[in-house]
């Protein structure tokens, strides 16, 4: 409920584990503070110093996203230590991570500066030399402990009280709320010039907006309005266009990101992609984000196993990578994307299916006594679409249970039609696994032809339109041929032509 930079400090200072495969894959950073006859000009040089810290090794590290990684090592002798290297750092909050587990953060604008401190008391008695950054932040942290430890006791009484005196608690937990606002708000003003003020910035709590006396009466337009209100001003605080915030703990960053995408936006892939779209325009060119939002949503939503979530990969593909704005993929990286998106892309949720018809618009499917078929000879209210292999164990096994489900649907008034394309090329092997499965009464057909060499060739990509690379794939289109779902299970099919159907 309140001061929640300093809850949130806590998981800043959580341990990290970091294996000795973290320091086996530094990139030979590591610095002695003996070692002072190299002629090299360091780019950056961290000197530190910790009274009653043991000889032992300590590394610096950086949040990025929603994880942690390792930078630089160095020795500590009587106390002393140097990160130093040849090439800056990236600016932005890092961590020093002792031998004993225990961390503090230091935030990394200059790259060249020195601390003094206890380990007894680390924050507390922090102090630094020829750093405008750390001094402030410091400051800020050891204010926020120090109201943290005049709320606490507080928290915990109100639940063993009665009503009267949690509600004298709850005042004055507001007015320390109400102080933390305050101190907050004057920090930002203070230090503009700073990057953590932009951190503080970004964990001030936005205040849900108030719904209007005239959609008060009506509870859906009233939550509607709140989250889009809300949405509206989210990002408003996270400053997108600058590079060092990726460098931050999760909450500062990458939580805002995934809270926008997945609980502020409605899980619709229209939705989603409006979203990304504004998160991306939000970094004014900061290439550094702008590549890190491209990266994270389009194999976030390559990955995704909710059904019709690859359209929002399609998106992402078609408007960032096949458009040269991602200089960073290679060409052959590239090539595999753009294949990839434009495999699925004929196959989104609510488009038409792909008739099979070859180069020159003639159909070619054909059941076992040669007749032609087309999906748009069918009229039945749903079609169910399947791609199946006659010698496929797993279609053995599966095709029953489709069957069964249909059957269980037909019988219950529901109109269906299956359509099922044989993807092999056998012929007696597919009238056998017609006979077996009992599928007589479906339209089943195959694209069986050979070249003059006896090799088997298709008449069209329809395999690359249908996305057919394992089977058995289960389709569902409606009257219109549009699809209303893709790859998915037998039992899946019969939820969902019941949810249609109530």
């Amino acid at each position: 409920m309140i001061i929640n930079f300093v809850k949130k400090k806590k998981k800043m200072r959580h341990l990290i584990l970091l294996t000795l495969v973290c320091l086996l894959t530094l990139s030979s950073n590591s610095q002695n503070i003996f070692d002072d006859n190299s002629k090299t000009k360091k780019a950056y040089e961290i000197k530190g110093e910790i009274r009653g810290l043991n000889d032992s090794i300590v590394i610096l590290g950086y949040y990025q996203a929603d994880k942690q990684y390792a930078k630089d090592t160095a020795i500590v002798k009587k106390e002393k230590f140097v990160f130093s290297g040849e090439d800056r750092l990236k600016e932005g909050m890092y961590f020093v991570l002792l031998s004993n587990n225990r961390l503090f953060d230091i935030i990394i604008t200059e790259q060249k500066f020195s601390f003094n401190t206890s380990i007894e008391n680390m924050y507390e008695q922090m102090e630094f030399k020829n750093s405008k950054e750390n001094p402030p932040f410091y400051n800020y942290i050891n204010y926020m402990s120090k109201l943290k430890s005049k709320t606490s006791p507080l928290v915990e009484k109100l639940n063993s009280v009665d009503n009267k005196e949690k509600e004298q608690l709850q005042e004055e937990l507001q007015k320390i709320n109400e102080e933390v606002k305050k101190f907050q708000n004057t920090f930002i003003k203070d230090y503009s010039n700073i990057f953590f003020s932009k951190i503080v910035k970004a964990t001030l709590q936005i205040e849900v907006p108030e719904v209007p006396d005239s959609l008060k009466n009506d509870e859906k337009k009233s939550i509607n309005f709140q989250r889009n209100s809300y949405k509206k001003i989210f990002l408003d605080n996270l400053d997108l266009s600058d590079g060092k915030m990726l460098r931050t703990p999760k909450y500062v960053f990458y939580d805002k990101i995934d809270q926008f995408l997945n609980q502020l936006t409605i899980q619709h892939p229209d939705s989603i992609n409006r979203s990304a779209d504004l998160l991306i325009e939000k970094t004014n060119g900061n290439k550094e984000i702008f590549r890190y939002l491209v990266s994270y949503i389009t194999s976030t939503y390559e990955r995704s196993k909710i059904m019709g979530m690859d359209a929002v990969f399609v998106h992402m593909v078609e408007k960032y990578y096949m458009t040269n704005k991602c200089d960073w993929v290679d060409s052959e990286q590239l090539s595999k994307i753009a294949d990839r998106a434009q495999k699925i892309a004929p196959n989104l949720l609510g488009r038409t299916a792909s008739d099979f018809i070859d180069f020159y618009g003639r159909p070619f499917m054909k059941d076992v006594n040669g007749k032609t078929h087309t999906l748009s000879d069918i009229s039945s209210e749903y079609t169910v679409l399947v791609f199946f292999g006659p010698t496929c164990g797993h279609c053995k096994k599966e095709m029953p249970k489709i069957k069964h489900n249909i059957d269980s649907l037909t019988n219950l008034g529901y109109d269906i039609t299956t359509f099922a394309v044989a993807t092999e090329f056998d012929k007696e092997e597919w009238k056998k696994f017609i006979k077996d499965q009992k599928t007589e009464d479906w339209i089943n057909v195959a694209d069986i032809n050979h070249d003059e060499e006896g090799n088997p060739v298709a008449s069209s990509d329809w395999r690359d339109k249908y996305d057919i690379y394992s089977t058995p794939v289960v389709y569902l289109l409606d009257k219109n041929k549009k699809i209303l779902a893709k790859r998915i299970s037998h039992s899946q099919l019969v939820e969902i032509i019941s949810s249609f159907g109530e």
